[in-house]
């Protein structure tokens, strides 16, 4: 897959099929439950769920929107989930990059084009993107579970609402578009 680090192009991004995508976890932001009607453990859940799926030497991509807290509880937060962090800054995400470096986060420009290995152009945005070429994927967050009629079979939501509140390898997202598409044609 090609992927390019934004300071360097040159250099390779460990993000292919085996990276898992995660968007909106929200933590700590007091309100997010009740705007999305999330469970009343959510964000346990979320983490539960991201430690049981992801190892310590895993890459996750976060779309966007980690978490709505004060930097101590971030950097407590952090230590706590598995894997290395690649991460988009969702409009939530409003502390500095060298803060999110300190914590092992690498930051990546948003959007963040990939070219997978069968052809398909895939970008990665904490916004859905709109309008969308033909033949490009989108996988985004921020919309949470609030559908809009806009978006169609180029989008993947995978805000956590939406997600059971987990994280997906990007293979199995993949593989979830082409068989609905399947299904549609």
């Amino acid at each position: 897959m090609e992927t390019h680090h934004p300071d360097n192009p040159s250099t390779q991004l460990p993000i292919d099929d085996q990276a898992w995508i995660i968007a909106d976890t929200h933590f700590f932001h007091k309100n997010i439950g009740w705007y999305c009607n999330r469970p009343e453990d959510w964000q346990a859940q979320i983490i539960q769920n991201w430690n049981r799926l992801i190892q310590l030497d895993d890459v996750v991509f976060h779309l966007g929107d980690l978490a709505l807290a004060r930097k101590a509880d971030v950097k407590e937060l952090v230590g706590q989930l598995s894997g290395q962090i690649f991460m988009l800054r969702g409009n939530h995400d409003r502390f500095s990059r060298t803060f999110y470096q300190n914590l092992g986060i690498t930051l990546l420009p948003d959007p963040y084009e990939m070219h997978h290995p069968v052809g398909q152009k895939l970008i990665f945005s904490h916004r859905p993107i709109l309008p969308l070429e033909p033949y490009i994927l989108n996988l985004h967050g921020h919309i949470h579970n609030n559908p809009t009629p806009k978006l169609g079979s180029q989008h993947i939501n995978m805000s956590v609402e939406v997600q059971e509140y987990r994280p997906w390898q990007l293979c199995d997202v993949l593989q979830f578009w082409e068989s609905n598409l399947t299904q549609e044609n």
